[in-house]
């Protein structure tokens, strides 16, 4: 069985009009292609099954040599005055987004807004494809009152959707398919009509219901959707005559080609849904794919993606419990909490599915910040490290207890948190969950003023002041490996080794001493920093051992020689050779032979500057 087209006319006790309802999204600041990947993502996972997994796709077609299909089902189209001209558009060149999930409930419930749901069923059709602006049923749901549902409508040239779902109930109204128009209210003849449209098969009371099981499973196949043969439950939501966006900035821009739109869409995917991609309790995730016509585009597991790594360690904390927590004083008593993570300042991506949707520009300082469901709100600003070398990345999670606090304070979009407007104990934790987080920010950053009188300075900002003294280049690299050197090099001095029996310092017979060489980089291994200073051992005859000391460098270039009560001094910690061998301790033995390089790691202070030292003896046993 074939639908059609029916249009809403005004109740006599009023309605709502099309325009009002995508006006509802307002204008977001973000992407429309990233609205619909954050928006799409939320439905999905509140409509997740019980084992936890969703699996979740966005595909970009061209519509090409189906055209024949989709113009004989769809028109003709609802009537020209409400503007969705489906005749002019539907085209061979038309773009259509298909979007899909599996492993979720479907949209099932009721077919019929005015009827109640039986007991343990959610009226998801009805909230998805009929009402509008319903508060959200969802504990812990990623959404709020349905707003979002626009961004598929405004992405359509068309204002048109086809909606495909394979519901958990089953039954003889199991699998449903339906369309939805959203155009502009208008007239026939004295009779005013709404600008919503639905297209299925219309019932002897003139309401609009969708084509069910064997109609749908028809229908879908002829226009080539991805269906449901499998026997999975899920949803799959065509925006037709697609939009894709503009590629490169006005005012030469153009419309992104389907490739770039994919790659688009994949990097939007990594930077708003990567929490759901690392399992979660009782291995709760989902799973993305991204399509171009068919072919796959593959979604990098956010740990492989450097700028996403620290987020990802941070997230990892706050889940184990060691972050910070955000305690106040009145309920919620625990209203969230935080972690960071470093990361190198130079280490970004430059895969396109990492840098296409990215943010925000230049090394990250930034605070994810995330409800319970784990979907990204926004990525809060924060400072600079002060270390120029370093970046970070954090989370801020709300707890369970004050989730729909946060959540009265989100935009149509879920992409901030405004306190105007709030009162209460909403507006206390939204103001006060800023203020904890900059403070936490400040700490960690070593941004505190000093104890001990006013206009103190930092201990991470005089560290960023004497950074000259040791210049350094940071080293994106995790693991282990050969720093690559840069700038000019730092103090360094020769100087005795102490202890272990040896005789003294003696002169080498052919080649000298040992000497740093280049300046010390900082890398990050196994999520700490070290520096890392590179040593040449001159060829010799004779055994040698080479020591190397690090120490603390105070303002003025002097050596700290008393540090302060309790402070943590630097330290080596090991040594490693140019072929990858690994010696623990401050001292190597050095055989005979040719010209040696080798690398020596300290630990890292980030309220200080270090200096590294490096002395050779010959050998007692040589």
């Amino acid at each position: 069985m074939s639908g059609r087209w029916w249009s809403q006319p005004f109740a006599p006790e009023g309605s709502a009009a099309a325009e009002g309802i995508v006006k509802q999204l307002g204008r977001p600041a973000l992407d429309p292609l990233t609205v619909l990947v954050r928006e799409a993502a939320q439905n999905s996972w509140d409509a997740r099954l019980s084992d936890g997994l969703v699996e979740f796709g966005i595909d970009v077609r061209v519509l090409g040599d189906d055209i024949g299909a989709w113009r004989s089902l769809l028109l003709p189209g609802p009537a020209a005055e409400s503007d969705p001209d489906l005749d002019v558009a539907l085209r061979a060149d038309a773009a259509v987004l298909v979007v899909s999930d599996r492993h979720t409930r479907g949209l099932g419930g009721p077919l019929r807004a005015g009827k109640r749901a039986s007991d343990g069923a959610t009226p998801d059709f009805v909230q998805f494809l009929r009402n509008v602006g319903e508060p959200s049923d969802h504990q812990f749901g990623g959404g709020t009152y349905g707003f979002g549902k626009g961004i598929f409508y405004r992405l359509s040239r068309v204002g048109s959707i086809l909606v495909d779902t394979n519901t958990a109930a089953g039954g003889p109204t199991g699998r449903r398919l339906m369309g939805a128009a959203l155009g502009h209210s208008w007239y026939l003849g004295d009779r005013r009509f709404t600008g919503r449209h639905w297209w299925g098969q219309v019932a002897a009371d003139d309401v609009p219901d969708p084509l069910l099981n064997g109609d749908a499973e028809a229908v879908a196949d002829a226009l080539g959707l991805p269906g449901f043969a499998d026997g999975r439950t899920g949803t799959d939501i065509v925006i037709l005559v697609a939009n894709l966006g503009p590629a490169g900035p006005e005012p030469d821009s153009r419309e992104r080609t389907p490739a770039e739109a994919a790659t688009f869409i994949t990097s939007s995917i990594l930077w708003n849904l990567w929490p759901k991609m690392i399992p979660g309790e009782h291995g709760s995730q989902m799973r993305f794919t991204v399509g171009v016509n068919g072919s796959s585009v593959p979604v990098p597991a956010p740990d492989t993606v450097d700028d996403l790594v620290p987020f990802v360690e941070a997230l990892q904390d706050v889940r184990a419990g060691r972050g910070v927590s955000y305690s106040r004083t009145v309920p919620p008593r625990n209203a969230g909490s935080f972690a960071m993570a470093l990361g190198a300042a130079d280490g970004g991506s430059r895969r396109l599915s990492a840098t296409a949707a990215r943010p925000f520009d230049g090394p990250s300082h930034h605070v994810a910040r995330m409800r319970v469901a784990e979907l990204v709100v926004d990525y809060m600003p924060g400072p600079a490290h002060p270390d120029s070398r370093l970046s970070y990345g954090a989370v801020f999670k709300a707890s369970e207890d004050a989730d729909e606090l946060f959540a009265q304070s989100e935009p149509p979009t879920h992409d901030d948190w405004i306190p105007k407007g709030l009162s209460g104990s909403a507006r206390g934790v939204v103001l006060g969950a800023r203020t904890f987080v900059n403070k936490q920010l400040d700490e960690k950053l070593g941004l505190v003023p000093q104890a001990g009188g006013s206009g103190g300075q930092g201990l991470g900002e005089l560290s960023a002041m004497l950074a000259g003294i040791v210049p350094a280049r940071l080293d994106a690299t995790h693991g282990a490996g050969g720093p690559a050197s840069g700038g000019s090099g730092p103090v360094v001095g020769p100087r005795s080794a102490s202890g272990g029996g040896s005789p003294g310092p003696t002169r080498a017979q052919r080649g000298g001493k040992a000497r740093l060489t280049g300046a010390p980089s900082l890398r990050i291994h196994q999520d700490y920093p070290y520096l890392v200073a590179q040593v040449k051992v001159p060829a010799d005859s004779q055994t040698r051992i080479v020591t190397a000391d690090v120490e603390v460098v105070v303002e003025g270039g002097g050596r700290e020689s008393e540090p302060p009560l309790g402070a943590v001094l630097p330290q080596v910690m090991q040594w490693q050779s140019a072929n990858g061998d690994v010696i623990q301790g401050r001292s190597i033995q050095v055989p005979p032979g040719e010209e040696s390089d080798w690398y020596v790691y300290s630990t890292y202070l980030p309220d200080a500057v270090v200096r590294f030292r490096v002395s050779q003896v010959a050998s007692s046993a040589s």
